[in-house]
This record gives C-alpha cells, structure tokens and sequence, in this order.
C-alpha cells in the first residue's frame, strides 16, 4: 500500500528527533526533508511532548546548522597552513646539507601554499552567497514556520504526568520499552519517549485513528535488532493493538523514501545516495582509511595478532614489521548500544619481519648479543573493531564519523621462515660448522682452524 493509500485513513507523528535532525542533514537533505514534511503537513499530528521538546531546541539547532555551514571552510585552511608548517620545516634538513639557495626555496613554496589556501577562500566566498544562503532558508527557519501550523494533540495533564512517571519507572526497571534506555536521565526528562508513547495511544484510541509513526531513533527501546536489519519492538505492538487501530512504524529514510515519490519530490544524487546506502556501502567507502588507522599497530605489535604455537620466532621477538599486501575481506554490524554502532572489519594481510634469538651480553660492554636474525613471511586475517556514533538511521554522510578503529585479533600464521647466514669471510664459509672463513681462521681445503682441529681429534 502506498503512503498516499495510508494518509487516506492514518494520521502521520512525528518523533522529535525527525524534526531536529531536519537542521543537521547535509543542505541538500535538510531541503528534501522538509519539502517531504510540508507534502504531508495537513495529515501530521505532533504529540504535545514533541512539540514542547522540538520548541525548547529548534533555535540552537538552527542557529548550529548555520555555524557549521559559515564554518566549513575552517577545517581545509587549518590542513593547508599545517602542510605549509611542515613542508618549509623539512626543508631545514637542506639546509644542514648546505644546499644552495634554499631560502629561495622556501619563499617559493610558501607562495605556492599561499595561492593553493587563496583558491580554497576564493571559492568560499563565491558560494557562500549563493548555495548556502539558499539553504538558510534566507535566514528565515522555515522549519519552525511549518511546526507551528501543525495540528498538536492535547497537553499532558498534571495526574497524567504523575501517573506515567510512576508506570515508567516500574517499567524501565523490567526493560519494557520504550525508553529505558534514557533511564540514567535526570528528572522527568527521562520518560520523554514514555510520554510520547503515551500519547500516541491516547490519540489513537479516543479519536479512533490509525497511526504512522516515523522516527530516527535507533535505540533497541524501540526497535529489535534481528538477522535481517531490525523491526519495530514486537511488545509495542502488542500495546498497541489493544487500542483497536492500526499502527505502522516507519524509519525515516523509509517515510522520506516512500513520501517523495507519492508526491514527486525532487531527491538530488546525494539525497539519493543517503536513503538508500546500507551499512554494507558504508563499510566499503571507509574500508581504507580504517586500515590506515591500524597500519602503525599492526607494524609495531605484530605478535599479539600472529599465532605463536605454529610460529618460528626468536626469543628476542619481532620489533617491526613490513605490511606487503593487505585486501579489505568483509565487513558487518556487530552491536549497536545507544548511539554507538560497533562494526568488525576483516583484512587478509602478508607481512615480513625479522626475529633474533638472544645468546648472552658482551663481558665487557654489557650489550646483549643476538642471533644473524631469521626472516618471517606470515599471513592471515585481522579482525578490526569499528566505532560510529549515529544520531539517525542513515548518518552516513561523513566516512569518517566513525570514532574509533582497534585490532580485536589476528589469526595470522607463518608461512616461511629462514635463519640469516652471518656476512661471508674472505674465503667464503665452512662447509663444516658454517663460520665466516677469514685469514685469521682459514686451514685450507674450505675448513677453519676449529673444525680441522676437531677432524684431526
């Protein structure tokens, strides 16, 4: 059934994280979602909770919106000064090198640097009073406009307040959802999906409606993650039934979906993108600069990823590692608490180093003497733990919101090993014991004064 089919007998709610969220999308987006609220305005009905939620933060998350657009350009200036830094600091190693003319050098890459940040501000200022003017709306927040023209249900009563706070607490301490997730929140605050909730069934049951629901929530308190993605929690529907309607929970970038092509809302390549990338296409995009976060711990503490048991390593372990090949395998959602999704990322990796066995100290210098050294070729997979904080359903408009990326485990295994012969003396090695063969222990006939010895004994 289409939205079109369902706005003839549903009303659609609103949570409140749709709305605020409208002011953190991208230009484009936050342009589409709103030509997408204001399609189905006269078929909206904001639980009194939203609305009173939506008008305590609208103008701070306006105001940020505009802050981070006049802002944007900060970030690729502070890359280019910090290039220019060291680009002219590296080049006092020329100078120690008595290299000539090297203060012409450095004032001719410092006026290329100041022509490449010049390009950068040029552009800047030519869009700024095009492109993002347009998405300030003019400065008017066209948003908070449409919000309040909304139908809004009834305000909450003192006795209900009372009473749903004390249902809540009952409640979040057996985990019914929803909201236990926000139970370590101060005061009333903490039962603001509770009363949202509430309200929902209050409406629905009095007014005899059935009822979309669309949210960016991602919490578990209201959705249940499964195989396939996750569903709208099996006991809030349950609930809800026993108000004799129908309710039909809706993520937003479903609603969006379904919304513009009922309507013909115009979504531009990167609206497109945005609704329909899943946690798969986000995982490719970032697959590289994840591994590059882990390439210096991979190179330095290769041991604690490589199986042991089968391994040939030398006492004196390995101190780094070459990374020679690496290939993104896979990767998959693994949890998600609150507004943290966790990934696991799979790399097969080759990686070469070089072990030393330890055979004592020098009488007199005290310094650990060690073995020729024996040369490693190991390969398998690492496991890389992935962190991403989320605020919507589809926040994946940055590839590098994710926080953070560690090695979980290694299954890497051995694949060769060889032990180093020492440097060859004058006269090469002895085919006997293997030492160097020099002037001072060369007995002729390829052997060394301490094998000849040991023959003639």
């Amino acid at each position: 059934m289409s939205i079109k089919d369902l706005l003839e007998t549903h009303i659609v709610v609103l949570d409140t994280n749709v709305l605020l969220n409208t002011y953190r999308y991208s230009p484009e987006f936050s342009e589409f979602a709103l030509e997408c609220i204001k399609a189905v305005a006269e078929h909206v009905v904001l639980p009194a909770t939203v609305f009173l939620e939506y008008s305590r933060h609208h103008r701070s998350a306006f105001a940020e919106m505009e802050k981070r657009f006049l802002t944007t350009v900060d970030e690729p200036k502070k890359q280019i000064n910090n290039a220019k830094t060291k680009i002219l600091g590296s080049c006092a190693n020329l100078t120690r090198l008595q290299y000539p003319d090297v203060d012409f050098l450095k004032s001719s890459l410092s006026e290329k640097m100041d022509a490449v940040l010049k390009v950068l501000e040029n552009y800047y200022e030519d869009h700024t009073s095009i492109d993002l003017t347009q998405h300030y709306w003019n400065g008017t927040d066209r948003l908070n406009q449409l919000v309040i023209s909304l139908s809004v249900m009834q305000p909450l009563t003192h006795d209900e307040i009372y009473t749903w706070c004390d249902e809540g607490e009952k409640r979040y301490k057996k985990q019914t959802p929803p909201g236990y997730k926000d139970a370590k929140k101060d005061g009333v605050r903490k039962y603001s999906d509770l009363f949202i909730w509430k309200e929902i069934l209050r409406y629905a049951r009095a007014e005899r409606k059935d009822v979309i629901f669309v949210t960016d929530d991602v919490k578990e308190d209201w959705w249940e993650i499964n195989g396939n993605g996750s569903c709208f929690h099996s006991q809030l529907l349950d609930e809800f039934k026993k108000t004799g309607k129908q309710i039909v929970p809706m993520k937003c970038s479903a609603f969006f979906s379904d919304v513009s092509l009922a309507f013909s809302i115009a979504k531009t390549d990167t609206v497109e993108l945005a609704l329909t990338m899943t946690d798969a296409d986000y995982c490719d995009r970032i697959a590289d600069r994840v591994f590059d976060k882990v390439v210096v711990d991979l190179m330095y503490n290769s041991e604690d990823y490589i199986i042991q048991d089968s391994a040939h390593i030398g006492t004196e372990g390995i101190d780094e590692c070459d990374i020679t090949y690496h290939e993104f395998v896979s990767a998959h959602r693994v949890d998600r608490e609150e507004y943290m999704i966790i990934y696991e990322f799979i790399f097969m990796v080759r990686i070469e180093g070089v072990s030393y066995d330890y055979w004592g100290r020098d009488d007199d210098t005290k310094e650990v003497i060690c073995s020729e050294g024996r040369d490693h070729v190991f390969e398998g997979p690492i496991f890389v733990t992935v962190e991403r904080q989320v605020e919507s359903f589809y926040d994946f408009e940055d590839d590098d919101s994710f926080e953070a990326a560690k090695i979980a485990r290694g299954e890497i295994k051995e694949l060769s090993y060889s032990d180093r012969l020492p440097d060859p003396g004058e006269y090469g090695y002895c085919p006997n014991c293997g030492d160097p063969l020099t002037e001072s222990n060369y007995a002729g006939n390829g052997f060394c004064i301490n094998c000849t010895r040991k023959y003639d004994f």
